[in-house]
């Protein structure tokens, strides 16, 4: 059995997730003068010390 399908379904949800609602709501945060949550994080945050786990959670 290949798991080619299910890993591209994976790949493009997970793509989904990082564009955070597209366009509209980062146009909708800056115009608040806010950042992004994963740009919150980056500031945070040492350069790649963090993993996010499960950023495709919550598709029912």
């Amino acid at each position: 059995m290949s798991w080619e399908k299910e890993l591209e379904e994976l790949k493009k949800r997970a793509e989904l997730a990082k564009e955070m609602g597209g366009i509209k709501r980062f146009a909708k945060h800056y115009a608040r003068g806010r950042l992004t949550v994963r740009e919150r994080i980056d500031q945070l945050l040492d350069e790649d010390s963090f993993h996010e786990t499960g950023e495709i959670t919550g598709k029912g």
